[in-house]
């Protein structure tokens, strides 16, 4: 008895080998782009754990903007009302008291040191002896000054009563006279507050 025949197979186009190949080749990319992602994102992760958080930059003041308050010093100054500076002052001499403040930054800046902003403090150890706060304030204005880098400029001088001052006023007319000792005098203008200026009344 002969054995069946077989039907010969029939033979793939080249075009359809062609469409497997590109398909193949297409899953491989896939797979490596997966995995290099997965890579990237674990060496991503174990760096920002180790790493420390980003510093943030400083903010800069820009030229002709109101100066930032680190840019600005202000200096409490304690003399004679021409101006002259003194550390201590004969029996019944008035001491005067003023400030200066100065551009310590790098560019022009807008300041606002008016009276309205102004506040002096006079203490003698830990005793709050004296303060403009106390005073009337009423129809004090603000004065705002351009400062250029390293420029340094001076309030008019104002007279201290050697007195106290308390919630009634700060004058010799209303407040108690001060005994003689060391005292120490320091500003505040716009929120700029400067170091102690130590002087003697005898």
């Amino acid at each position: 008895m002969a054995a069946p025949r077989r039907t010969p197979q029939k033979r793939l186009s080249p075009q359809i080998y062609r469409r497997r190949r590109i398909v193949a080749l297409t899953a491989v990319v896939l797979v490596l782009w997966a995995i290099i992602s997965l890579i990237s994102a674990v060496i991503g992760a174990i760096g920002a754990a180790f790493s420390g958080p980003t510093p943030s930059t400083a903010p800069t003041n820009v030229e002709g903007q109101q100066c930032a308050s680190g840019d600005i010093l202000a200096t409490a100054i304690v003399g004679r009302q021409d101006g002259t500076e003194a550390e201590s002052f004969a029996t019944g001499e008035q001491p005067y008291i003023w400030f200066t403040i100065k551009n310590v930054g790098t560019v022009t800046c807008t300041f606002n040191a008016g009276p309205a902003v102004q506040f002096y403090t006079i203490r003698s150890g830990n005793d709050l002896i004296w303060t403009s706060r106390d005073c009337d304030r009423a129809g004090l204005l603000d004065q705002v000054v351009t400062l250029e880098p390293g420029q340094s400029v001076p309030s008019p001088t104002s007279p201290w009563e050697r007195v106290r001052s308390s919630s009634t006023g700060c004058n010799a007319e209303t407040q108690v006279p001060v005994e003689p000792g060391a005292y120490n005098l320091t500003v505040e203008v716009n929120g700029v507050l400067s170091d102690g200026n130590q002087f003697l009344l005898n």
